[in-house]
């Protein structure tokens, strides 16, 4: 539950003002005074509100207070480097964050550029201030040049994690139905996004071949790629589509619109999901589909979402 106190504070920490706090903690010492005490005689530089960030620690359930006195609660009785608290501290401090709704998940985008998530500002409320520059303090976040926030990639992973749980609508058959979708639509987009690394696989920046749908679903594409080895930035934009029978699939007026954008470089590739264990199965690959299908006498499209439907 948020604690309103906390709100009328701006800058609550930096790592190792928190840091601090914890390990004091864990070697005993009991008091928001006994604390004070150490931070103002503390050599060197320390970004530090000694009251809100107990406060914030009674908030994450590490510590429980009795006026000045503290005790811990759930917080590690093992010590650790600050690298190990700095991704403890962050894993809790962002399913506190989510579960409160302190920061909108709406409009997430994905900029291939730089190979970053970005978070519209107005997704943090003002209200909350105190809690987006903590989250910029522990790098979770990170300033655009537009006001807008870069997230990082222990947020984005955490995120994507929720994102696969979230399916939950009332009419059961068509839960199941929907559920079968997504089951199929993800293992298609995992399969190319593994073909993608076996076919680039001497290429050195292969780690920047990402599945991008996970957040950002208006995107036009699911999978971030490269057309060869000796490309320099990301110019293969690919969208899955996973089927099984017939070859065929639904393409959305956004994804044709990103198609004809993107032209040469928009791939659809074309996942027979019944084939995607056999050992020497290569996708259906077609790039820059939206030339392919103007002059392609194998195929029909419906104008019901555009379903496309290969005749042999």
């Amino acid at each position: 539950m948020l604690n309103e106190k906390i709100e009328a504070c701006s800058e609550i920490a930096d790592l190792d003002g928190l840091y601090f706090v914890w390990s004091n903690l864990l070697q005993g010492v009991i008091s928001i005074h006994s604390l004070t005490e150490l931070r103002l005689h503390y050599q060197g530089k320390l970004n530090l509100n000694v009251d809100y960030a107990i406060l914030l620690f009674e908030q994450l359930e590490l510590v429980k207070l009795n006026d000045d006195e503290i005790s811990l609660y759930n917080i590690s009785k093992s010590s650790m480097d600050i690298d190990s608290y700095h991704a403890w501290f962050s894993r809790i401090l962002l399913d506190f964050i989510i579960e409160e709704n302190i920061v909108s998940l709406d409009d997430i985008k994905y900029e291939n550029e730089i190979g970053k998530y970005v978070l519209p500002r107005h997704n943090i409320s003002y209200k909350y201030a105190c809690y987006r520059n903590l989250l910029i303090a522990l790098e979770i976040l990170e300033k655009c040049a537009d006001g807008n926030y870069y997230i990082n990639e222990i947020l984005s992973d955490l995120l994507a994690k929720q994102n696969s749980r979230k399916l939950k609508l009332t009419e059961e058959s068509l839960l199941k139905k929907l559920e079968e979708q997504r089951i199929q639509g993800e293992k298609g987009e995992l399969f190319v996004l593994d073909y993608e690394k076996r076919r680039l696989h001497n290429k050195k920046d292969i780690s920047k071949i990402r599945r991008i749908s996970i957040l950002d679903v208006t995107a036009g594409y699911d999978i971030v790629s490269f057309n060869d080895v000796n490309s320099n930035v990301i110019d293969r934009f690919i969208e899955v589509k996973s089927y099984d029978g017939k070859p065929h699939f639904y393409w959305s007026a956004n994804e044709i619109q990103i198609a004809k954008i993107k032209s040469k470089n928009y791939c659809l590739y074309l996942i027979d999901i019944d084939k995607i264990y056999d050992c020497d199965y290569n996708p259906m690959i077609i790039c820059d589909p939206v030339s392919y299908f103007d002059y392609n006498q194998e195929w029909v499209s419906k104008p019901q979402s555009y379903l496309f439907e290969k005749i042999i």
